[in-house]
């Protein structure tokens, strides 16, 4: 039996080998010059034309030229097999397969693929695979065609022989392949197209750099591009000559056109540039072959920015034949709005995948054009083209769309990321944008129109924003609105990180746990159908940075009108976990062991376009992704019994802006029957006198100088809830916003409108009451329905840097230590979920501060601890090392209300000392009485900003012009002001009166008093 099974694989082996036949045309009278016919039998050894299983050779010295120019399918092609092969010519029409390896072997020949021929190599190309003595070329010759390698293409391998020189040479037409390999020899391309399956472009580029991969013989430059051009696939292409470059940009000119016509342009001379003057539009004709086709063109453009308009970019791309696509906007721009700044701006824009193929109007590649310039010409300085990025930082951002890729930087974890009880969450809109922003799409929610700057007319706000606190360079001048007080008037923008993280410091500094960032997903704003996610990202970095949580929150208003919303919010979901990662951030929310999912609005009135079966379907698939869902409805829902069954797939549910205490125990009654929690809603009053042009005082809830809020906070703490919503913290549209509010806001309309202000109380002081709710839903603080006096709120921890450490059996410290002296011995535990310590001995946890950290005497500190609260009768004292004494007690005692989870307490203190005075050298010590069983977790001690970790840099420095002092007006519209002394001693500085402002400067005339003034610019601490 042994003997016949090898016997049978002999046989099949034997079966399996292929018939050579030899290409020798002379026994057929074909000699050079003439060429000889593939298809012709008599040309081959046998006098059989090689067809299926035959090996085709071609290695006779000076055989005749062999054309191939029909349809043919063998096993393997070797040309040059131990002999010179001389030349194959795949001529139009001829469609070559073979099924195993092929390809020049180790004596000189040539394969040419010419125009109109295709070849399919069903295993490897092989150009060069052996060394033997002499001179041998063996090039494969690209002229046009096409060809098709399913495995790779390999060049040469390692040879000693320095005079074999094996050679690829693409002409013309498209060369694919999983991968090119050039072990030895050398590639050019002058024209045509390579297109590999794997992306290896690191690879490509060390062929490249060594000179073994050229383009247009070293006299040109290789082009690759992965996955845009081809989706899956590295494109690799050449253009003779360089690259345009930022160093060595391609500079455009505008196509002429006689007066009247379309393009028209004049040239004059302005602050002493040459420009383009034309009433909105310039054309733009690019020479051929200046950049590849489908490969990535940057612009950029110099413009005057007077008066106001929108630019916009349209070139002539390669995505199709429709007149969008002769004419597809630029899809990454900044800098598009003129905003009357004065002098030149740069826009930059990217033009993903252009053709340049002169199907413009009268034949052109590109247009600028200037969309509600106000009949002001636009006028250009210049236009500079680049197959390389321009290198201004805002467009290298842009480019760079850093939502998907996770964050990377430091992050600190001041609240619990895992569960929602006693917390306080805010919805977090972050819809609002400005010209000239990162996204650069205009005024966003600011007024009524994105190309219409903000005016009486055109504002939707009813509330001003503070804006004191944000970044100089991070604020936009509100048109030519003017605050009460004549200063110009100022708004930020959503999109910018600095400014997200600001609303975020502000949710720390006032013990709001983290936001739930509000996504009105459509098919045109959402990262999975192209758009930007710069708030996304902003708020992910922002909560890394700041300690916060946060969560999802979809509002499906935005799909009421859309056909299939189903496959919107699925597809938007399965984006932002798998192509953002979402659900790997450290500091997103959870609860029971799931990430936390808010999806607001159906069954609210004005969403009828979202069925119950649309909604039911939506919530079915996402209890399938193991989340932890609340829904928010209207604050009639109980009524809504048809939406009973919908209802009970969420695990908590919100009902929107409810009043009523009666009804807040009703619901929470039925959804604790239904096994559900509530997410009871605060908020502080409401108005939308602008958005609406609503005469004063209509369609109005007071805040009653914070009253209501308050009793919208009582409600949700007297009906049992173990957590609040805070909404909204940043919607000034409609006046709930909680973040500060300015009491110097424009003047409103003068037929319509209003904005509410602060009814004298601090611009935080709608923070300080949530804080203040907070301590009340904690127990911290009785329950109360009477609003807490001004002095009796919390003024929030400082926003500075932070010295922390997180307690375990491994302690993580950063500038701070825990030091265990006799009398405050502690040992490692988990509790709640985390590492922490207990006390095992004495009744203090002492901790030490980095003297880096304490910069002297009497300074403002925070020091905030957090415990897991399940231990009755206990109290926490904070004792530190302060000016009146070593171990100066803190005036608040905590008494915990044991009712579990980890909860936060915070102590401020004005005097610290810190000079390592207490036991083992110490700085302060956490007192625990009653039983000293409290586990800590984590103690962090912070600073005002002033003293470190500000998110503003130092103010301007001070110009002396023409006998006055100068400085930016964004500076002063921050909150910087110019103080003066005579004498610098610490006290004898008072603020400068009687400046001036005008030309985006402001001005002060010194009255340089004897016998010396000095000045300085500074913003006022706060914190």
């Amino acid at each position: 039996m042994v003997s016949k099974s090898l016997l049978l694989l002999a046989c099949g082996a034997a079966l399996a080998a292929a018939q050579t036949v030899v290409w020798n045309p002379a026994a057929n009278g074909v000699v050079p010059p003439a060429a000889g016919e593939w298809s012709e039998g008599a040309n081959w050894t046998g006098g059989v034309a090689p067809g299926a299983g035959f090996k085709a050779v071609l290695n006779v010295n000076g055989a005749a030229e062999c054309v191939l120019s029909n349809t043919v399918t063998i096993k393997h092609l070797v040309t040059g097999d131990n002999g010179p092969g001389g030349v194959l010519r795949l001529a139009a029409g001829a469609n070559l397969t073979t099924t195993d390896w092929s390809g020049p072997y180790n004596r000189s020949s040539l394969i040419i693929v010419e125009p109109g021929a295709s070849a399919n190599f069903q295993s490897r190309l092989l150009i060069g695979q052996q060394d033997e003595p002499g001179t041998h070329d063996m090039e494969f010759r690209m002229n046009g065609g096409t060809v098709n390698v399913e495995t790779f293409v390999r060049v040469g391998e390692s040879f000693d022989d320095t005079n074999v020189v094996p050679h690829i040479q693409l002409n013309g037409g498209t060369l694919t392949a999983n991968r090119l390999e050039i072990a030895r020899g050398t590639a050019d391309i002058t024209g045509g197209t390579v297109l590999l399956r794997v992306d290896h472009r690191a690879e490509i580029q060390s062929f490249i750099d060594s000179g073994i991969l050229t383009a247009y013989g070293g006299n040109g430059s290789i082009i690759m591009d992965w996955n845009s051009r081809n989706p899956g696939m590295l494109t690799i292409t050449a253009i003779s000559g360089d690259l345009p470059s930022p160093e060595d940009p391609l500079i455009a000119q505008p196509t002429v056109s006689g007066p009247g016509s379309e393009g028209y342009f004049t040239t004059e001379s302005v602050q002493g540039k040459s420009v383009w003057s034309a009433n909105n539009m310039l054309y733009f004709n690019l020479a051929d072959g200046l950049f590849p086709i489908g490969a990535p063109v940057y612009v950029q453009v110099e413009y005057l920015d007077v008066d106001r308009g929108y630019l916009t970019v349209t070139y002539d791309s390669n995505f199709g034949e429709t007149i969008a696509d002769r004419f597809r906007l630029s899809e990454i721009h900044t800098r598009s709005s003129r905003v009357n700044r004065g002098g030149f701006a740069y826009s930059y824009h990217k033009f993903e995948n252009p053709r340049f193929a002169n199907r413009q109007n009268g034949g052109n590649d590109f247009r600028l054009q200037l969309g509600n310039n106000n009949g002001v010409p636009f006028k250009v300085a210049s236009v500079l083209l680049s197959s390389t990025p321009f290198p201004d930082p805002d467009f290298e951002y842009v480019l760079s769309e850093p939502w998907l890729e996770p964050y990377t930087g430091p992050t600190k974890d001041f609240t619990c990321p895992k569960t929602l009880v006693g917390k306080v969450m805010t919805g977090y809109q972050g819809w609002f944008a400005t010209p000239n922003d990162l996204g650069d799409e205009g005024w966003i929610h600011w007024g009524r129109s994105s190309s219409t700057p903000p005016s009486p007319t055109e504002i939707t706000i009813d509330q001003w924003p503070w804006i004191d606190e944000y970044e100089p360079n991070r604020i936009y001048p509100a048109g030519e609105m003017s605050l009460q007080d004549g200063r110009p008037a100022y708004v930020f923008s959503s999109r910018d990180p600095e400014t997200v993280q600001r609303h975020f410091r502000w949710m720390r500094k006032h013990d709001i746990d983290g936001a739930y960032l509000q996504r009105f997903v459509t098919r045109n704003n959402s990262g999975y159908y192209g758009a930007s996610e710069f708030v996304l990202d902003n708020v992910r970095k922002a909560a890394n940075k700041e300690g916060r949580v946060w969560a999802i929150e979809y509002d499906v208003s935005s799909m009421s009108n859309d056909p299939n919303p189903f496959e919107v919010i699925t597809n938007d979901w399965n984006y932002l976990v798998n192509e953002v990662g979402i659900l790997d951030d450290p500091r997103y929310l959870h609860e029971d062991g799931k990430p936390v999912l808010f999806i607001w609005g159906f069954s609210v009135p004005g969403r009828e376009g979202l069925s119950l079966a649309e909604a039911d379907a939506i919530l079915d698939w996402f209890n399938t992704q193991n989340l932890y869902l609340i829904g928010g409805v209207h604050s009639s829902w109980e009524s809504n019994t048809d939406w009973f069954n919908h209802y009970q797939k969420y695990d908590q549910l919100l009902a929107w802006m409810e009043r009523s205490l009666v009804d807040l125990n009703s619901q929470k009654t039925r959804l604790n029957n239904w096994g559900m929690k509530i997410l009871p809603h605060a908020w502080p009053g409401f108005s939308w006198h602008n958005l609406y042009r609503l005469e004063p005082d209509t369609q109005y809830t007071p805040r009653a100088g914070g009253d209501f809020y308050w009793d919208r906070i009582y409600n949700a703490v007297a009906c049992g809830a173990d957590q609040i919503f805070l909404g909204m913290f940043d919607e000034y549209d409609e006046a709930t916003a909680i973040m500060p509010m300015s009491d110097n806001p424009p003047e409103p309309h003068s037929a319509w409108g209003k904005y509410i202000d602060n009814e004298g109380r601090d611009p935080f002081w709608y923070l300080q009451l949530s804080a203040a709710g907070k301590e009340m839903l904690n127990d911290f603080r009785p329950l109360s329905s009477n609003t807490p006096a001004v002095n009796a709120v919390p003024l929030g921890v400082h926003g500075g840097d932070d010295a922390t450490i997180h307690l375990g059996t491994s302690n993580v410290s950063a500038g701070l230590d825990h030091i265990q002296p006799a009398d405050g011995i502690t040992q490692g535990a988990f509790v709640g979920g985390h590492d922490c310590r207990t006390l095992a001995v004495g009744s203090y946890f002492y901790f030490d501060i980095d003297d880096a950290f304490v910069d002297g005497a009497d300074q403002e500190f925070a020091i905030e601890i957090e415990f897991y609260d399940d231990y009755s009768g206990t109290n926490i004292r904070l004792q530190y090392d302060g000016a009146d004494g070593v171990y100066t007690n803190h005036p608040t005692t905590i008494i915990p209300p044991a009712r579990g989870g980890w909860r936060n307490i915070r102590w401020r203190i004005s005097d610290g000392l810190f000079e390592n005075r207490q036991n083992n050298g110490s700085d302060f010590r956490i007192a625990l009485g009653g039983g000293n069983a409290i586990p800590i977790r984590r103690v962090s001690v912070f600073i005002p900003e002033d003293r470190g970790g500000a998110l503003s840099g130092k103010g301007p420095a001070l110009e002396f012009h023409d006998g006055r002092l100068e400085w930016p007006v964004a500076y002063d519209a921050t909150g910087w002001r110019l103080y003066h002394s005579t004498t610098l001693k610490p006290l004898s500085w008072e603020e400068a009166s009687g400046i001036t402002i005008g030309d985006s400067k402001v001005h002060y005339e010194p009255e340089f008093l004897e016998p010396a003034e000095f000045f300085r610019l500074q913003r006022p601490a706060r914190d």
